[in-house]
């Protein structure tokens, strides 16, 4: 049996996002500015293996509409209906309103 691996695509909204959590931090802990984001990246790479792996966001309740959780942050992703494309669209603090969000990323 051969495993699918799935592309991993990164909304320009969520590499802005990714750019204001790094700045952010720079001011107050270089150190653990790099760290997070870098576990951030880390933990989404996962999704090219695992697309499913984050569990559904409890605001939207749609299957493909899922998040993955690194301290106080939210990935939030959409999944393809064949597990093959995986698009971030948004990394919020925890304490952020999602606002709305659709299974096409809108």
């Amino acid at each position: 049996m051969q495993s699918i691996t799935a592309t991993l695509k990164w909304r320009p909204q969520a590499l802005n996002d990714l750019e204001a959590i790094e700045a952010y931090y720079e001011e107050i802990a270089p150190e653990y500015a790099s760290h997070l984001i870098q576990e951030i990246l880390e933990q989404a790479g996962q999704l090219e293996a695992f697309p499913r792996m984050g569990r559904i966001v409890p605001e939207v309740g749609d299957d493909a509409i899922r998040e993955l959780i690194y301290r106080d942050y939210r990935s939030i992703y959409v999944v393809d209906a064949d597990d093959t494309e995986v698009d971030v669209l948004t990394v919020v603090h925890s304490s952020q309103h999602l606002g709305s969000l659709n299974s096409d990323g809108s």
